[in-house]
């Protein structure tokens, strides 16, 4: 009842968090919100930012930006914000960004220590080449989204292994020098459920609501998991006999 007529930002990760916030919020203007900046938490009340960036916000598919340049307005005054159009196409955009997260959750490594391993570099260009799959399927148009263009994500599917994996390598590598262990891994380091399965597994939720199934994203939310009950991280090796890979 506090929320009826309160205009409500959402920033958070994943495909869903707009039409939940809409369901709880029906009297409500919501916007949704994209962070592209990489954090790490320190301390309660102490975060520190290793790479800046913008703050994306906007209202789903064709809906009406009012709502969005206001918050824009309000929020523009402590951070660089761009209002979307297509807001869906950049959520399955970030979607591609943040499976930098899964990888460092597993194995307890940096995202740039992932980066630097050639079979952990493979399966996480191979997640996101699936999802990009599971996303054409449903005709989704991607957005650019800080230094990533719609064309690098569309095209990765088609690219050779080897040249595909410049794009999770160069995305990695805009996180700056300071080793970035994502927000799936500190979650994990403080004994906090993480967001995998709003990361990785939206994309087998979306898959199977087309028929279809994303082998490699359910093993890698499975893993996560897995992490979460034992606290036992798993070397590069135990990561690749268990995700099913097609092209190794």
């Amino acid at each position: 009842a506090y929320l009826v007529g309160t205009p409500i930002v959402v920033i958070q990760n994943g495909l869903d968090a707009l039409t939940r916030a809409q369901r709880i919020a029906p009297g409500s203007d919501v916007v949704g919100g994209l962070a592209t900046f990489a954090s790490s938490y320190l301390s309660p009340g102490a975060i520190t930012v290793t790479a800046p960036g913008h703050l994306y916000l906007g209202g789903g598919a064709g809906d009406h930006d009012v709502p969005a340049r206001y918050a824009a307005r309000v929020l523009g005054e402590v951070l660089p914000v761009t209002v979307l159009d297509n807001f869906v196409g950049a959520q399955w955009t970030k979607l591609i960004i943040n499976h930098i997260n899964a990888l460092p959750a597993i194995t307890g490594m940096s995202a740039q220590e992932v980066a630097a391993n050639p079979t952990l570099l493979r399966i996480m260009t191979a997640s996101m080449r699936e999802t990009i799959g599971v996303a054409s399927a449903q005709k989704i148009r991607f957005e650019t989204l800080q230094g990533l263009s719609a064309r690098k994500v569309r095209m990765l599917p088609h690219l050779p292994v080897s040249m595909g994996e410049r794009l999770p390598r160069a995305l990695i590598s805009a996180m700056g020098a300071v080793p970035n262990p994502g927000s799936t891994l500190q979650s994990i380091r403080r004994g906090q459920p993480t967001e995998i399965d709003y990361l990785n597994g939206a994309v087998v939720r979306a898959a199977a609501l087309n028929g279809g199934s994303a082998p490699i994203n359910a093993a890698l939310v499975s893993l996560v998991h897995e992490v979460e009950r034992t606290g036992t991280f798993l070397s590069a090796e135990d990561v690749a006999s268990r995700v099913p890979l097609t092209v190794r």
